[in-house]
């Protein structure tokens, strides 16, 4: 059969809407018991804590703190850690800005890591090569949703006395080897970002959480970040910190309790959704591992993953279409209806570090300061030496070929399996591409 691309019939005729509605009356009702008693603060108390112990309960870690966005958890981690000017920090070149950036204002160096080309996650054995006398954290990103090998991660980072700072933003609910990550690694870092079902998986428009098992880095974030906390100067036992006023470093990371009441209402919904999301992947992505051409991105034996943000990664392997432009691939799965995404990883980049920052240095602070200066030293780093094209082959070359379906939690009666039509037609008629520049 023709391909829809060339006037041929198309393969998705259901529609490719979300079906299933958060629940916005239970929204409604928390934010407007906010509304009536004036509880507008994120000082830490009402539902502030009710959120944290909630998802410190899901969770299973220890000390869980909401701040005010994903990135900014991840710079009150960064802190937390003792990650300081002149340090280094590894990170995925398939990552994300908000990964490392706060890393970044605080005087360190991102050092990019190659990904495992099967699970598209950062990988392990190049993180090792990295690591200097400099290294202070080591960033693996849950990207997707789909854990990296936290085994071999947290291996290198005992053996080297580094700390392993997890960028979960995707990744709320997620398990290694049982455990859900936040309760995995020395400190987690998660997004509430946008609204479900198409927002983090926690999701109350903006807001983050920081979680640890480990008493120390709790305290460092709360210093660091949460000015005028409820009761923080009972909360700090550290006798380096009891001496504090309630301002402690004067930060206000706070989250905004409006945010945390609709964040509570989808942390609720999460075990639901991650259970649908989960079981319409594993059908697309059964149906898909038959089909030449395609492969669904794969994961370690001891993840459990969903992908609720971003959707489902699947690689075109044109070596096996004739050596058709991966292009055509996505646009002959678009004329057949497949909400396909693609081309470069979360920034469109082919890499972070084909960044403006990164491929020509950045004075970030001016006169001559900072760790991406190209022409002075800073802090004991040697000047910067930029990236370029080619430094990261395997993230590079993936770009061109990862597309991402989204994720379903209530398809439509039929649309999984018109998708995997679809995949199937395109694979059966590649030649047509090869044929029509």
């Amino acid at each position: 059969m023709e391909l829809a691309l060339f006037g041929g019939p198309k393969t998705v005729t259901v529609s490719t809407r979300e079906n299933w509605k958060r629940p916005i009356e239970e929204e409604k009702k928390l934010i407007w018991e906010l509304l009536e008693k004036g509880k507008l603060s994120g000082t830490g108390a009402n539902v502030c804590i009710e959120f944290e112990e909630e998802f410190k309960d899901f969770i299973g870690c220890e000390y869980c703190v909401a701040v005010s966005h994903g990135h900014l958890a991840l710079m009150a981690a960064y802190y937390a850690v003792g990650v300081g000017p002149g340090d280094e920090v590894i990170t995925p070149a398939a990552g994300y800005i908000g990964s490392y950036t706060g890393a970044l204002h605080m005087g360190a160096r991102p050092v990019f890591a190659e990904m495992d080309p099967k699970t598209l996650l950062i990988d392990p054995n190049d993180v090792e090569k990295r690591i200097t006398y400099r290294t202070k954290a080591i960033n693996p990103v849950h990207m997707n949703g789909n854990v990296c090998d936290m085994d071999s991660l947290m291996d290198i980072g005992r053996k080297y006395g580094i700390p392993i700072v997890e960028d979960a933003a995707h990744a709320a609910g997620c398990e290694w080897d049982g455990k859900k990550i936040g309760n995995v690694g020395d400190i987690a870092a998660f997004s509430l970002q946008g609204v479900n079902p198409t927002g983090k998986p926690v999701a109350g428009g903006e807001g983050g959480v920081v979680c640890t098992n480990d008493r120390e880095l709790y305290e460092r974030v709360l210093i660091y970040c949460h000015l005028h906390r409820h009761d923080i100067k009972k909360v700090l036992k550290n006798p380096l910190y009891r001496g504090f006023e309630s301002e402690v470093l004067g930060l206000k990371f706070r989250a905004h309790p409006l945010a945390l009441a609709v964040a509570l209402v989808s942390l609720r919904t999460l075990p639901y959704r991650m259970e649908k999301v989960i079981e319409n992947r594993e059908k697309l992505f059964n149906g898909l591992r038959k089909i030449p051409g395609f492969e669904p991105v794969h994961s370690y034996p001891k993840a459990k993953w969903h992908g609720i943000y971003r959707g489902w990664p699947v690689i075109i392997k044109p070596e096996e279409l004739g050596g058709v432009d991966p292009e055509k691939v996505k646009a002959a799965l678009k004329a057949e209806g497949v909400p396909v995404k693609g081309h470069g990883w979360a920034s469109g980049l082919p890499g972070e570090h084909l960044r403006m920052i990164f491929t020509r240095g950045f004075d970030l602070w001016g006169r001559g300061r900072g760790p991406l200066d190209p022409l002075h030293g800073f802090m004991g780093l040697p000047p910067f030496k930029p990236y370029k094209k080619g430094d990261y082959p395997i993230t590079e070359e993936l770009s061109r070929r990862v597309i991402i379906i989204p994720s379903y939690i209530e398809p439509e009666k039929g649309l999984i399996e018109q998708f995997i039509q679809a995949f199937k037609k395109v694979s059966e008629n590649y030649e047509e591409l090869l044929a029509n520049p």
